[in-house]
């Protein structure tokens, strides 16, 4: 490989570990109780007047999505 490809690899490649980094510290910054999390998100969506039948696919995406933002996965 050349000196040039070798160094844009490097750079691509410490860009993108880099982003992780700083993307899993800012998880953990937001890291709450389940219970303060699900509230947090149960009123989000009440918010949002998402509504809350048998088949709401889309309050579960949404849930599930604001609860990862918390840290927590289903």
């Amino acid at each position: 490989m050349s000196i040039v490809k070798s160094t844009v690899v490097a750079f691509a490649a410490a860009a993108i570990a880099g982003t992780i980094g700083l993307s899993d510290s800012a998880s953990a910054a937001k890291k709450v109780s389940f219970e303060k999390a699900w509230k947090l998100c149960k009123a989000e969506l009440d918010k949002d007047k998402v509504p809350q039948t048998t088949t709401s696919n889309e309050r579960f995406i949404r849930g599930g999505a604001c609860m990862k933002k918390y840290g927590y996965e289903f």
